[in-house]
C-alpha cells in the first residue's frame, strides 16, 4: 500500500507511518484492529481501563496503556489531543484517529426464568470461560452430564446471544453430554445460526419451543433440577432432570463506554451504544470525523461479526488516514468582521467542527458542510461556497417563464441534494415532471435552510413553499432534518401572525429513491395551493 496520503481538504502529502491511532478497549475485536493497523506501519496505542495483561502481539507492535482512562479530548480529525489518567499519572497524547472498541456488558437473565444464581446455574459467558479453560475430559467432569439451555422465553434473546448459546450447546453435545435447548421465539438471524441448529439436532440435541406455557424449574439441592412442562401437541405433562442450567444474557453497553461517549461528544442509539440508528453511520462512522466505533461499542454483535467488524473498521481508518474517504464538499468560512462570538455555531454544529480560539474558525477536516451553522448564525457571518441563500440571493427565485399557464401556482422547493435532489433526478429519468411553475433549489442539507429563506421565497412571489428533509435516521448530519422542521414550524407561526395561510408552507420527508412519490406529493401540493388561492363563495358574495 502507498504510504503517502492527501487529506480530503487539500492538506500536503504526509507519511502514513507518522500517523497514530488510539484504540479504547482490550478485547479480541480491539486487539485485532490494533494488530491490523500496527502491521500497516501505523503507530498504534491501546488504552484499557482494566489491569488485564493479555498475551502481547507476536510482532510486539501494539503499545499498551494499562489502567488508563480518558480525562478530556480536544482537537479535531487528524489531530486529536487526549488527556489521559494512567494509574493517577496524567499523560497527553496527540493522535490522528480514534477507535472505540470497548467490549459490551453481558447481564445474566436469571429473573425471566424464576432463577437465582447458584452453583449449578451458569450464564453463557461463564460457560464460554469454562470451555476455554476446560480439560479434554469435558467441561463439567468426566461423567455424562445433562445440560439444559434456556434461551429467550418471555424476553426474546438477541440473535448474537442465541448464536453463542447454539454454538456452546453443539460443543457440549459433541463432548458426549446430553443437551436440551428450550426456547421461546428465538431468532436465528446471526450468520450461521440456522446451520448450528441443524448440526446440534443431528448430534442429538433435543429442542423444545414454547409459545405460552413455559416450563417450571425446581432445584433439587445439589442434585440438579427437575423441569416440568406440557407437551404442546399431546398436552401431557413431561418431566426432565438436568444437572446444569445455562441461561442467556441481555447485552448492554459498558459503563465506561457511556463515559467515553460523553467526553468525545458523539451520538448514541436508544440503548446507549456509540452509534446512532442512522443508515449513514452503519459504516463504523460517528458524527465526528476521525472517530470510529467497532465491535461491542457499536452494538450487539456475535463473535464472528466482531471479527469481521475489526477488519472492516481497519479499512475505514486506513481510508481516513490516506484521505480517500472524503467527498468534495463546499468550503465553509466565517467572516470575522461580522462574527459576534455568540457561539451559536458551536452549539448547533453536530460534527464539533467549530474551533474556539482568538478567532472563531471552522476546521475543514472536521466540517461536513451541512450548513446548519450558516442558517442559524444571527449575524449571517458564515458563508458556504456555491450555496447562497438569504436576502442578498433573491435572484435565485427566478420569474416564471411566459409559457407557464397563468393558473399554475408558483412553488419554490428547498430540498436536500442527497435525498430530494436525487428523487428529482429520478423523476426526470422516468419521464415524469414536477408541476408547472415549480422551482427546485438544492441545498447540502435541509438544515442549511433558515426560516428567513422560507419567508424570502414568499416575498419573491412564491405562492407555495415546500421544504423537503431526509427521513429520521437518514440525515447525513444526523439532526439537520430535525433542525429544519423546527425552523419551518416557527415560520408557519410567523405566516399566521402576518395574516397568511400557514398551509402554504409544507414540510415533507423524501428519500433518494422516492421519485414517483415525490412527484405525487408535489402535484398534490400544487392542487392544494390552487384551492387556497381560490376565493370562497362567501368571500365573493361579500
Amino acid at each position: 500500500m502507498d504510504m503517502k496520503h492527501r487529506t480530503g481538504n487539500g492538506a500536503q502529502d504526509q507519511d502514513l507511518s507518522k500517523k497514530s491511532v488510539m484504540i479504547f478497549g482490550s478485547g479480541a475485536c480491539a486487539q485485532k484492529i490494533a494488530a491490523n493497523l500496527a502491521l500497516m506501519g501505523i503507530n498504534t496505542w491501546m488504552a484499557t481501563s482494566n489491569h488485564l495483561s493479555p498475551e502481547p502481539d507476536s510482532h510486539h507492535l501494539i503499545q499498551w496503556m494499562w489502567d488508563t482512562r480518558l480525562i478530556h479530548c480536544s482537537g479535531f480529525a487528524g489531530r486529536f489531543s487526549l488527556q489521559l489518567d494512567q494509574d493517577q499519572k496524567i499523560l497527553n497524547k496527540t493522535v490522528s484517529a480514534i477507535v472505540l472498541a470497548e467490549d459490551d456488558n453481558p447481564v445474566p437473565s436469571y429473573a425471566p426464568y424464576g432463577l437465582t444464581p447458584g452453583s449449578r446455574i451458569v450464564t453463557i459467558s461463564d460457560l464460554e470461560k469454562r470451555w476455554s479453560m476446560s480439560a479434554k475430559d469435558g467441561l463439567f467432569g468426566s461423567k455424562a452430564t445433562t445440560v439444559c439451555f434456556l434461551c429467550g422465553w418471555e424476553n426474546e434473546a438477541h440473535p448474537a446471544v442465541a448464536y453463542r448459546m447454539l454454538e456452546s450447546c453443539l460443543h457440549l453435545q459433541q463432548q458426549a453430554a446430553n443437551t436440551y435447548f428450550m426456547t421461546g421465539n428465538m431468532k436465528v438471524a446471526a450468520t450461521g445460526s440456522e446451520e448450528l441448529v441443524q448440526k446440534a439436532k443431528r448430534s442429538g440435541t433435543v429442542f423444545f419451543k414454547f409459545n405460552n406455557n413455559f416450563p417450571t424449574l425446581t432445584q433439587e439441592g445439589d442434585n440438579g433440577f427437575t423441569i416440568s412442562f406440557p407437551d404442546e401437541l399431546t398436552h401431557e405433562r413431561l418431566l426432565l432432570n438436568a444437572d446444569w442450567i445455562v441461561v442467556d444474557e441481555a447485552i448492554e453497553p459498558s459503563g465506561y463506554l457511556q463515559e467515553l461517549i460523553c467526553k468525545f461528544e458523539i451520538d448514541r442509539d436508544d440503548i446507549g451504544f456509540a452509534q446512532s440508528d442512522n443508515v449513514r453511520r452503519w459504516n463504523h462512522a460517528t458524527n465526528r470525523r476521525g472517530i470510529f466505533v467497532a465491535g461491542g461499542s457499536r452494538g450487539m454483535l456475535s463473535a464472528p461479526e466482531k471479527t469481521s467488524d475489526a477488519d472492516q473498521v481497519t479499512v475505514n481508518v486506513l481510508s481516513f488516514l490516506e484521505g480517500s474517504d472524503s467527498e468534495t464538499l463546499p468550503d465553509v468560512s466565517i467572516r470575522n468582521g461580522r462574527c459576534a462570538r455568540c457561539l451559536t455555531c458551536h452549539r448547533l454544529c453536530p460534527h464539533k467542527s467549530i474551533d474556539i480560539g482568538p478567532r472563531i474558525t471552522i476546521v475543514p477536516e472536521a466540517c461536513q458542510s451541512c450548513g446548519i451553522c450558516a442558517a442559524g448564525c444571527p449575524g449571517k457571518a458564515i458563508e458556504m461556497v456555491g450555496h447562497h441563500l438569504g436576502p442578498e440571493a433573491s435572484n435565485r427565485f427566478r420569474p416564471l417563464p411566459s409559457t407557464i399557464p397563468s393558473q399554475a401556482p408558483r412553488i419554490v422547493v428547498f430540498g436536500c441534494s442527497r435525498s430530494a435532489g436525487r428523487a428529482n433526478a429520478l423523476i426526470r429519468l422516468s419521464g415524469h415532471t414536477l408541476p408547472a411553475g415549480t422551482q427546485m433549489i438544492e441545498v447540502p442539507c435541509a438544515g442549511t435552510v433558515a426560516g428567513s429563506d422560507l419567508l424570502n421565497a414568499f416575498e419573491a412571489g412564491a405562492e407555495g413553499v415546500m421544504l423537503c428533509t431526509c427521513h429520521t435516521g437518514n440525515c447525513q448530519s444526523e439532526v439537520g432534518n430535525q433542525v429544519a422542521r423546527k425552523r419551518a414550524g416557527s415560520t408557519r407561526k410567523l405566516l399566521q401572525a402576518g395574516g397568511m395561510q400557514a398551509e402554504k408552507l409544507r414540510v415533507t420527508s423524501v428519500a433518494a429513491n422516492m421519485g414517483l412519490e415525490f412527484a405525487y406529493q408535489m402535484n398534490a401540493f400544487a392542487e392544494d395551493i390552487k384551492q387556497l388561492n381560490t376565493p370562497s363563495k362567501e368571500n365573493q358574495n361579500g
